[in-house]
C-alpha cells in the first residue's frame, strides 16, 4: 500500500520513547528519512537502533526558539528537505492549581506549546518553497476538557496547541501544506504512571475498558502524513477508545 511516504523526510520529536518512537518507527517503516529529536540521548539512541532506512538524531531541548531553527535548519542540511513534522515532545507536571509557580507555568508552556509554534513556524518556511508539507501536532483531550485538577496547566496548553493547528492550516493551507493535530485519551506511556487506584478511575471512564497503546497512534499519524490526507487540515483527531466522543 502506498501512502506517498516513501523518501519523504519527516522530523519526530520526543522520538526517545512512547508515542515519539512509536511514530518514528512507523514512518521509517513507510520508507522516510526520520531525524528523531528528544532530550534525552540515551533513550532517543535506543529509537535510532531499532530505525530502518536512512536516519539521524538530534539531542535537544526545543524549550527555546534558537533550539527549533536549530533544528529544523539541522533536518535540511542532513537531508536536503522537509516534508513531514510530527511535535510529539511535551511534559507533564502533575500539580493542583494552587501549587503551580510560575517557574511551572513557564517549563510547560515553552516545551508543549511554544515548541510547536515556533518549529511549526521554521518547517513551514521549507514546506511552503517546496508546496507540500505535513504537519501533525500532539494535544490532548484535556485541550477540550480542561484535563483534571492536578493538570490544569498541562490542559491549558494543549488546548493552545489546538487553536495554533488550525492557525497554522489556515494560514499555510493554499501552499500545500496540511496542519493537523492528534489528541490522544488515556495511553500506557510514562505520563500515564498514577497510584493503582486512580489508574483504575480513569480506566473504568473508557468505554473501550483499557488504555491506548503508543503503537496506536502511529497510523493515524501516518495517515496525516500522506498523500492519502491531501484534503484534510485544520483538524483534530481523537485516538480515545470512546472517551471522548464529540
Amino acid at each position: 500500500m502506498d501512502l506517498g511516504i516513501k523518501g519523504r523526510v519527516a522530523l519526530v520529536t520526543g522520538a526517545g520513547g512512547g508515542i515519539g518512537r512509536e511514530v518514528a518507527l512507523a514512518l521509517a517503516g513507510a520508507g522516510a528519512r526520520v531525524m528523531a529529536c528528544d532530550i534525552n540521548e540515551e533513550t532517543l539512541s535506543q529509537t535510532c537502533s531499532m530505525l530502518d532506512g536512512d536516519h539521524a538524531m538530534s539531542v535537544r531541548d526545543l524549550a527555546g526558539v534558537s533550539e527549533c531553527e536549530a533544528l529544523v535548519r539541522e533536518t535540511v542540511e542532513r537531508f536536503g528537505r522537509l516534508d513531514i513534522l510530527v511535535n510529539v515532545a511535551a511534559i507533564l507536571l502533575r500539580v493542583p492549581i494552587e501549587e503551580v509557580t510560575e517557574t511551572m507555568w513557564d517549563r510547560l508552556m515553552e516545551v508543549n506549546l511554544k515548541s510547536q509554534f515556533f518549529l511549526c513556524r521554521e518547517a513551514c518556511r521549507v514546506m511552503a518553497r517546496q508546496r507540500w508539507g505535513r504537519i501533525v501536532n500532539f494535544t490532548s483531550q484535556g485541550g477540550f476538557t480542561g484535563g483534571f485538577a492536578t493538570s490544569t496547566v498541562y490542559a491549558i496548553s494543549k488546548g493552545g496547541v489546538i487553536t495554533l493547528t488550525k492557525s497554522f492550516a489556515r494560514a499555510y493551507a493554499d501552499k500545500g501544506i496540511c496542519v493537523n493535530a492528534v489528541a490522544p485519551g488515556g495511553i500506557d506511556t510514562e505520563m500515564m504512571r498514577l497510584p493503582p487506584e486512580e489508574l483504575e478511575k480513569f480506566r473504568a471512564m473508557i468505554p473501550m475498558g483499557r488504555l491506548g497503546r503508543p503503537d496506536e497512534l502511529a497510523g493515524v499519524v501516518l495517515f496525516l502524513s500522506s498523500e492519502w490526507a491531501s484534503y484534510v487540515t485544520g483538524a483534530t483527531i481523537d485516538v480515545t477508545g470512546g472517551q471522548m466522543m464529540r
